[in-house]
């Protein structure tokens, strides 16, 4: 990224507390990726930047980047379009949390991609309006990690090099990378042959496709497990929002017992 003064539109991803006042903010933008920047006196500023840094939102931020510097000098910020009805849903607005913190754990500094953060803007869009939004959280998992380089093997199993076959058991191992028979690898997620050919598809497919996706609640529930822990795997760690997410999920499946 060249030196010098830059304005440009970015979803904020994250805040971190510096000091008494200070922010260290990551952000994404269509033009260099991932950028972390430093916001003097973030926490109080409501003139330079109101609440754009706190949630959800496209802004438009003006930001120095000097040479040397790991970090650029944020200076203000204008809010382009917020997403507020996600604070109406806690679970539609930990959806999107968890959507953030992917990108920025996922996606290197620096590093463009445009296609990232129109997958994400559509993501936040959906989730805001309410539409689907566990469909619409499985769409996004699986195209970003495709997108950053890491999206799971659906093809064909990397012990015996064979494609799934109706009439095998299946299933989605995260050390493995994903499809792997039972067979040949026990200890995997049990998936379904059409679910299955369904995250294949979604992987290859653009965005301007996505809306025509359908995912069952099943197909989005019998792969949850598998994404979150491939994740996990593959970060080393585990993420902020997903013990929160996955309280939700249990919370759900109890209130949704019959019966109940």
């Amino acid at each position: 990224m060249e030196t010098g003064k830059h304005r440009l539109q970015a979803v904020v991803l994250n805040r971190t507390q510096y000091g008494e006042a200070d922010l260290i903010v990551s952000f994404f933008t269509r033009e260099f990726g991932k950028i972390r920047g430093m916001a003097k006196h973030g926490r109080k500023s409501q003139k330079r930047f109101g609440n754009i840094l706190s949630g959800p939102a496209l802004v438009e931020l003006s930001f120095t980047n000097s040479s040397g510097r790991d970090l650029v000098r944020l200076e203000e910020g204008d809010l382009l379009r917020s997403f507020d009805g996600l604070s109406a849903d806690v679970s539609r607005l930990a959806m999107a949390s968890h959507a953030l913190e992917l990108i920025d754990a996922f996606c290197a500094p620096l590093d463009p991609s445009p296609e990232v953060l129109d997958l994400l803007l559509w993501a936040l869009e959906r989730m805001d309006s309410g539409l689907r939004p566990e469909e619409t959280l499985f769409l996004f998992r699986l195209r970003m990690l495709g997108l950053a380089g890491f999206g799971p093997n659906f093809s064909s199993c990397p012990v015996c090099g064979s494609p799934p076959c109706a009439g095998e058991e299946i299933e989605l191992n995260p050390d493995r990378g994903g499809m792997t028979h039972r067979k040949c690898a026990g200890g995997g997620f049990c998936v379904s042959l059409g679910t299955l050919k369904l995250m294949g598809l979604v992987q290859s497919l653009a965005l301007d496709k996505l809306d025509r996706v359908r995912v069952s609640p099943s197909a989005v529930k019998e792969t949850g497990l598998f994404l979150m822990s491939f994740m996990h795997h593959l970060l080393g760690r585990e993420l902020k929002t997903s013990r929160f997410m996955e309280q939700m999920a249990r919370s759900h499946d109890r209130d949704h017992r019959p019966g109940l």
